[in-house]
């Protein structure tokens, strides 16, 4: 058994709450010992082996040198967790994902910054607007979202495509987690963190597209204001106290750019128009339901029927989801990462590679998979 001569006690302690673990449940996930020993390790009173050491940069998602580095590791930046009725048990997956989000983040801002790239010019800039329609407005002009192409597309695969490019055009980050982050929608549909040079977006892939659709223009909203966050609502109704006032807003200025107002002029709408509209504006049933009750668009009589069976045939259609998601998983490792990185993460990582200023490595490391499958 060998051991390390020397170890950064600091990194060890950052590089573990940077996942948001306690030492005793760190402990336990790379040694049988009862006793805490990475807490020995961070305080001094004894050292790892180099195999502990190869456990606990996988378990942190860190380079092995960083325990040995000189130079002390940046704690990452609390993120505001707006989530509502979430399982505490998996609060450790969602730290996981930030932290590898930031992780990304810490390399691009370094690399963009060499290349002497400039700071992203739009993050922020709604920050001062006060209504939900204004900034969708806003966001519409900015980003060149039009509605009427939304509606032209043939499907919602390419309509939240159409989108994310429009994010990614403006050099807005945008990823999907992918099977191994074992994220349920109750976990996270959305996650926003700030950065000068590289804002990110990530969306649950186990979320339906329409739902998807949503959340990425909800996280849209946050960067156009600015504010980290993690979310897993889509109620946009002021009258659910249990969302934080900042996600019901963002929600309102998705239900404002997905489905605008002057769009419905009849005065009233069935189960039927709703199907339709689904269909033509790549959302939920249960999102547009709502976004026409809002509207006074749904006869009184007819609301509580109407929302109890756009609500089953919602939990149907996720589970039938589910089960071709789980029918999918591992088939093709490779393209479920690429779509997971996205196109600008992928184009950034591969054109360093191609032009000898990152490795092999360090590629593979960053994409998760060979740079030369790109």
């Amino acid at each position: 058994m060998s051991f390390v001569k020397s170890i950064n006690k600091d990194n060890l302690r950052i590089a573990r709450e940077n996942i948001g673990l306690n030492s005793l449940v760190a402990s336990k996930k790379i040694s049988r010992a009862k006793k805490d020993l990475i807490s020995e390790w961070e305080n001094g009173d004894s050292l790892p082996t180099w195999s502990n050491v190869s456990k606990l940069s996988k378990l942190y998602n860190v380079p092995e040198l960083l325990f040995f580095s000189q130079e002390i590791i940046k704690k990452n930046k609390a993120i505001p967790d707006y989530r509502v009725g979430i399982d505490q048990k998996n609060d450790e997956k969602v730290k996981k994902l930030i932290n590898l989000v930031v992780t990304r983040q810490k390399w691009l801002e370094k690399f963009l910054k060499s290349e002497g790239s400039s700071k992203n010019k739009l993050q922020g800039t709604g920050r001062g607007i006060s209504t939900p329609k204004q900034l969708a407005d806003f966001i519409a002009d900015k980003l060149d979202i039009n509605i009427e192409k939304i509606k032209n597309i043939a499907n919602r695969k390419d309509a939240l495509k159409y989108l994310i490019q429009k994010a990614e055009d403006q050099c807005i980050f945008v990823g999907k987690t992918i099977s191994y982050h074992m994220l349920k929608t109750e976990d996270l549909r959305g996650l926003f963190i700030s950065n000068d040079y590289c804002p990110f977006i990530i969306l649950n892939r186990r979320d339906s597209l329409s739902a998807q659709i949503f959340s990425f223009i909800h996280e849209i909203a946050h960067f156009f204001r600015c504010s980290d966050a993690v979310s897993n609502s889509l109620d946009f109704r002021s009258t659910n106290r249990a969302v934080n006032p900042e996600e019901i807003f963002c929600n309102k200025v998705a239900a404002e750019l997905l489905l605008p107002e002057n769009q419905f002029t009849k005065m009233s709408y069935n189960k039927s128009d709703i199907d339709d509209i689904s269909e033509t504006y790549k959302v939920s049933k249960i999102f547009i339901f709502y976004r026409l009750k809002e509207l006074g668009k749904i006869r009184r009589e007819i609301q509580f029927d109407l929302e109890k069976d756009i609500e089953r045939e919602t939990q149907e259609n996720i589970r039938i989801k589910a089960e071709k998601d789980g029918e999918n998983k591992g088939k093709n490792y490779i393209n479920s990462m690429r779509d997971s990185n996205r196109h600008l993460f992928n184009r950034v990582i591969s054109k360093s590679y191609l032009e000898n200023k990152i490795g092999y490595v360090e590629a593979s490391n960053l994409l998760h998979f060979s740079p030369e499958k790109e």
